[in-house]
């Protein structure tokens, strides 16, 4: 299947896991806390797409895309090809490490 996405810095963070993310920070210990600014958990590619608080808007109206014909929460491989553009808006709406 081919693709066809204008790529982001975010939209590349959260399909890798690789970029400017607190857990991938801290990992290279680049910074000292992996904390989201949410204060709910780790920053994390997993933490930001299902639990932070500070994405809930952005994460609802994924959702709402996603749970028409599947259920919530959908893989992120489905996230990347089945809804990539509506992922991608989602990455294009967030802020990263933005405090």
């Amino acid at each position: 299947m081919k693709l066809t996405v204008n790529v982001t810095s975010n939209f590349t963070t959260m399909v890798t896991g690789h970029g400017n993310i607190k857990t991938y920070l801290h990992k290279y210990k680049i910074i000292l806390n992996p904390m989201c600014p949410c204060k709910q958990g780790d920053q994390s590619v997993d933490h930001i797409l299902f639990d932070c608080i500070l994405h809930e808007q952005e994460r609802d109206k994924l959702k709402a895309v996603v749970k028409s014909p599947d259920s919530w929460p959908v893989s992120k491989d489905k996230l990347g090809t089945k809804y990539h553009k509506n992922f991608k808006e989602f990455t294009d709406n967030i802020l990263l490490n933005k405090e």
